[in-house]
């Protein structure tokens, strides 16, 4: 008898461990792929490992000001975001995204993401991101409650229209005069 709750007592912690780690797994493979565009980019961290930080470019939508949303809601068909609306309290929308409190950004986790990777890939990121005739994309995994993780980055040269606008004429000021994203310094 002392034999059998001995058994019991070390494999209860390790299928309680287990079960944890599956539904964490789980959780962390759930959801929808979205592809949003980014920019800016910081390669490593030595005190925290290899990770590439970005500022994500959410298509037809401008920084709000001082305005901090918590939430917005994407539009498109799934994997291609085709455009954003901006949340305020009490709106619904089909794709909710939802900003960490508690993550490395806080309130600011809507304009700026952090990707970890392997120290082999920081170099060869490193190089792509500092290219300017490249689209960086990040592929987030959107939650059924709104929470999102990075999980992925790719590149995709300019399109024409891209690199028009990015290269106004000479004589003409651009339209659109962003100021530098708070991860880059002008």
């Amino acid at each position: 008898m002392k034999r059998l709750a001995r058994l019991a007592a070390l494999a209860l912690p390790v299928a309680g461990l287990a079960a944890l780690w599956l539904q964490s797994d789980r959780t962390y493979h759930s959801g929808t792929e979205w592809e949003v565009p980014i920019m800016g980019y910081d390669p490593r961290d030595y005190l925290r490992g290899h990770y590439v930080e970005f500022s994500y470019d959410w298509p037809g939508s401008e920084r709000l000001g001082d305005i901090i949303y918590d939430a917005l809601c994407l539009e498109g068909e799934a994997p291609v975001v085709a455009n954003v609306v901006w949340l305020n309290d009490g709106q619904k929308c089909d794709h909710p995204v939802r900003a960490d409190a508690s993550g490395v950004y806080q309130g600011d986790a809507l304009w700026r993401g952090r990707l970890y990777i392997g120290q082999d890939r920081a170099r060869t990121l490193e190089e792509q991101l500092q290219n300017r005739d490249q689209r960086g994309i990040v592929t987030i995994r959107q939650r059924e409650d709104g929470s999102f993780t990075p999980i992925g980055i790719r590149f995709r040269p300019l399109t024409p229209e891209e690199i028009a606008a990015r290269d106004p004429p000479a004589n003409e000021e651009a339209e659109d005069q962003r100021p530098p994203p708070p991860i880059m310094s002008e």
